[in-house]
């Protein structure tokens, strides 16, 4: 398998021009790998997990991705991040777990959470300090998550949108029904619109993740044209 500086297939436009002006692939140390017979043997107990399947991915997920790096823009970094799938090794295994699980990010700075890639593809997110945090899925692919970024990464150079007497997250998502998806970046947590020239954004992901946060929204608009068609949505959503 490729790597996705190299064959980003698969992505939108947008996503692949993110890529090629913002992110390097870096050199990244694999010797902290467990190896194949070790990580076989160690999945085995795990309930309903489809080893091979499990151990395919993630050698995928570390040829097609390991390396790349980028400063991120996303609310959930706003950071530098660099790839590194490393499956975890048994002594990160608790009685509790139920599935495969690797390493996916570093990042630069010391947020309170950590961010991993299931055997099965999905993307979470988990606070790192009671034992008992939930470990919340975020994105159902690594690919979802770089569109979102390539999201972030473009809204920073619209118009952010305001409004004096905004309405709350629930009328601005219940009036999104109105708005066009932008499927290939949304997630469980993450959600995003683009219609007549504007953005909108809802998250979840702090909230799910971090105790004490809440759900947030944000919109942005590509000119002023947006920027009045967006606020007319907001307008009819507190109406």
């Amino acid at each position: 398998m490729r790597h996705v500086l190299d064959d980003p297939s698969g992505l939108s436009p947008r996503a692949i021009r993110f890529l090629s002006h913002a992110a390097e692939r870096t050199s990244v140390d694999m010797s902290s790998w467990p190896t194949a017979g070790e990580l076989r043997s160690l999945l085995s107990w795990l309930p309903d997990v489809d080893v091979q399947e499990a151990l395919t991915l993630f050698r995928r997920a570390t040829d097609r991705y390991g390396g790349l790096w980028y400063r991120s823009l996303a609310w959930s970094f706003e950071e530098s991040v660099t790839f590194v799938p490393v499956p975890w090794a048994a002594d990160e295994y608790g009685t509790e777990e139920q599935d495969a699980m690797a390493d996916l990010i570093e990042h630069d700075v010391a947020h309170p959470y950590a961010v991993w890639l299931r055997g099965d593809g999905t993307v979470v997110y988990c606070f790192t300090g009671p034992h008992s945090a939930p470990i919340v899925p975020v994105f159902p692919g690594i690919d979802a998550m770089l569109e979102a970024e390539a999201l972030y990464q473009d809204c920073a150079t619209w118009i952010p949108v305001s409004i004096d007497d905004a309405p709350g997250l629930a009328a601005v998502e219940a009036h999104a029904a109105h708005l066009t998806p932008i499927p290939e970046a949304c997630g469980y947590t993450e959600r995003w619109w683009e219609q007549d020239g504007f953005r909108l954004h809802v998250w979840a992901t702090t909230a799910a993740v971090v105790p004490g946060s809440g759900a947030r929204w944000a919109m942005w608009a590509r000119n002023r044209s947006g920027e009045l068609a967006a606020q007319s949505f907001l307008a009819q959503a507190r109406a």
